[in-house]
């Protein structure tokens, strides 16, 4: 059985930028068409003026899109520069099929993740290390017999998936639209694909793959 591991690792990605927020929410790690990575994330804070500024002087940055504003947070489509893209220990974890269920940034990043097997978590924090990423375990249990578990999807690419089934989304023809759903959920269209592209991509690895 699968392992559920809650972990903290102290990267330089964005932690010039949480330094204007109380703390950052990263949706979605992925590869963009050209090779680049890009993090879809939140940012939270009371000063969301100040978060612009601290995202351009952020080394580990090299491009980012403001998305949208909805009231105390911001959604932000952010580049990794060469600097991220080296401190990036995400590739690792699938290397290792490790997948990431919720990552946020504050004084370190705090991560927890379903992960395969001791060995797997061992080889992952070698890999940490020898990137001079300091590595610390929190919590290890096993996976519970609840369906987001056993499945390999958090509560919220859950709750997502379910809504867009139950509104005939994945019907053919659709018998709704990504806005109507990510309406009823409070979220916006963006957040909205990114879990459910997430929520497939964990349920295939954890029932297909």
């Amino acid at each position: 059985m699968s392992l559920i591991v809650e972990f903290e690792i102290a990267t330089p990605i964005l932690r010039r930028t949480v330094e204007a927020a109380s703390r950052i929410d990263i949706e979605e790690i992925y590869q963009s068409e050209t090779g680049e990575t890009k993090l879809l994330c939140w940012a939270y804070g009371d000063s969301l003026a100040d978060i612009d500024a601290a995202i351009d002087d952020d080394d580990t940055v090299r491009t980012y899109t403001l998305i949208e504003e909805p009231g105390d947070r911001r959604l932000y489509s952010v580049t990794l520069s060469e600097l991220g893209e080296n401190h990036l220990t995400y590739p690792t974890a699938a290397e290792y099929d490790i997948g990431y269920h919720d990552v946020t940034v504050t004084t370190d990043t705090k991560i927890r993740a379903r992960v395969p097997s001791r060995e797997a978590l061992f080889a992952y924090r070698d890999v940490c290390r020898e990137k001079d990423i300091p590595f610390r375990i929190q919590r290890i249990f096993q996976e519970s017999n609840r369906a987001s578990d056993r499945y390999g999807i958090t509560d919220s690419q859950r709750e997502a998936l379910l809504a867009a089934l139950e509104k005939g989304y994945f019907d053919v023809p659709r018998q709704t639209t990504l806005t109507a759903v990510a309406a009823q959920l409070d979220i916006s269209d963006q957040a909205l694909s990114a879990r459910l592209r997430r929520g497939h991509a964990n349920l295939l690895r954890s029932t297909v793959a």
